[in-house]
């Protein structure tokens, strides 16, 4: 028990620690593509540098401020209503984890929606947020959803719900501005960045546009292989905090054969779910927005 403690308090720093060094990272990315935008249309170098920086900084700032209530907004997430018997239920799952794991009560949402799943976001414990979906709660026995409601709040325990939320909305942004930029060159005919004579400048003009091109691809493959390793440490947690690996084991197998036709919310926030609602990760790859389920569940299973 004292072994398992440590190591959960070891997972707290180091995600800490990570949690800076990826808003260190994305802020510095952020910077460069803005800073790559405002070369390629013609904008003195100096003007840029002293421009983009503030405007990242200014940006990252706003996505922490408003990052929960769009993740609420973008899922359609509502709050749970005590007089219904499930979602009761899952108010009473959510306060028993978060006595288990010593931390304050989240406010616990419902999402309409048949897929089965769940989330949590928020800055920080207090005012974290865990959410269900419908279809949870009614297709998952009393174990199953101990085990998802487990696999959340170790996402609050182990600080991951600040860097998955606000990593989205930055991730959303470099790939909003990187196609700006692209569809205005295309549009006219790259005149704003023409203008710059010698093979020097010709040579970073053509890192630019690279860079452009990459940015929002390398910025969602570094969030992408981050958010699956958080996913197996909160499968772990949550199995310790239920003292029941077989809950969320057999949780995900309901969750690997049931994907329905019409899910609800946005891919935008689809990282942050326990599965992904639109697309079930059955196999490993680099795309996946979560490690695979069979992966996950054999894990489980050999605790």
């Amino acid at each position: 028990m004292a072994q398992q403690s440590r190591l959960i308090e070891d997972h707290i720093r180091k995600n800490k620690l990570d949690t800076l060094v990826i808003c260190l990272f994305m802020v510095i990315l952020l910077f460069s593509v803005i800073f790559a935008v405002g070369y390629l249309l013609g904008a003195p170098p100096i003007l840029t540098m002293m421009l983009a920086l503030p405007l990242a900084v200014f940006y990252i700032l706003i996505t922490y401020s408003f990052s929960v209530q769009s993740v609420i907004s973008a899922s359609g997430a509502r709050p749970a209503n005590p007089q219904n018997r499930e979602e009761k239920m899952l108010i009473y799952k959510v306060e028993e984890m978060s006595l288990a794991a010593g931390l304050p009560m989240p406010k616990v949402y419902v999402q309409d929606s048949r897929d089965i799943n769940a989330f949590a976001t928020g800055h920080k414990p207090e005012d974290s947020i865990i959410c269900a979906t419908t279809g949870a709660l009614q297709q998952l026995n009393s174990q199953e959803l101990e085990g998802v409601i487990g696999h959340e709040m170790s996402h609050i325990r182990n600080r991951d719900i600040l860097v998955m939320t606000v990593t989205v909305g930055v991730i959303g942004a470099i790939a909003l501005i990187a196609e700006i930029a692209l569809r205005m060159m295309f549009f006219t005919g790259g005149r704003g960045s023409s203008d710059r004579k010698g093979g020097g400048n010709a040579i970073v003009l053509v890192i630019a546009i690279i860079f452009i091109i990459l940015a929002p691809l390398f910025s969602r493959l570094t969030y992408l292989a981050i958010s699956r390793r958080r996913e197996y440490l909160a499968d772990a947690d949550g199995a310790y905090l239920t003292r029941n690996p077989e809950g969320l084991a057999k949780a995900l197998e309901k969750i690997k054969g049931d994907l329905p036709d019409d899910p609800k919310g946005s891919k935008t926030v689809a990282p942050l779910y326990i599965a992904n609602p639109f697309k079930r990760a059955l196999r490993d790859s680099i795309w996946s927005t979560h490690p695979p389920l069979d992966e996950r569940i054999r894990r489980l299973r050999s605790m």
